[in-house]
């Protein structure tokens, strides 16, 4: 068997156990630590400081311009955000428990189309540029949207892969940010 097989074989097998791992640490009592790259931008392609999420509990969502069902849950996440949306229920999230909504941006070629994509669906949010990809798969994402739920101790303790609706979006805060 060539290299390349192998390789690939070995990738296909190693995939599911990431998943399994990640998916048991994120329901067990030792949950993975969040750790942002120092490389991410904002819209104005100034570094960002991630120290200003310290302590907040984080709702981050990985997105790309051509993912359509990115786009989507941009929206719906910003229903939330903007309060549009079961405004008593954003309230208790983003006032009371001090939930922050953040975009990153990952594997686009193109940054101005994410810009974009951003400026069509009105996301008002933390929006950041710069993830080449890593950051996802050292998340264990494979693949877009995929959204992590973080605690204000930066521990994941929520993984979603797929679009979520803005009432899936609350049922996941619901778990895991309600005491």
């Amino acid at each position: 068997m060539s290299k390349g097989k192998r390789f690939i074989i070995s990738a296909l097998l190693t995939i599911p156990a990431l998943l399994l791992a990640l998916t048991s640490c994120s329901e067990s009592d030792s949950n993975p630590i969040l750790s942002l790259p120092a490389e991410l931008t904002d819209s104005d392609g100034q570094i960002f400081d991630s120290k200003s999420l310290k302590g907040k509990p984080l709702v981050i969502n990985f997105f790309a311009s051509w993912c359509d069902p990115c786009k989507r849950e941009i929206s719906e996440i910003e229903k939330i955000h903007n309060r549009s949306y079961k405004p008593e229920l954003s309230s208790q999230y983003l006032d009371d428990l001090n939930v922050t909504f953040v975009g990153i941006n990952s594997g686009e070629t193109d940054i101005n189309r994410a810009k974009d994509l951003i400026n069509q669906t009105g996301a008002s949010y933390i929006i950041l540029y710069g993830d080449d990809g890593t950051l996802l798969q050292d998340v264990g994402a494979v693949g877009l949207p995929f959204t992590m739920f973080v605690n204000s101790n930066g521990e994941i303790v929520g993984t979603h892969l797929t679009a979520m609706s803005s009432d899936d979006v609350y049922a996941r805060l619901d778990k895991y940010f309600k005491s």
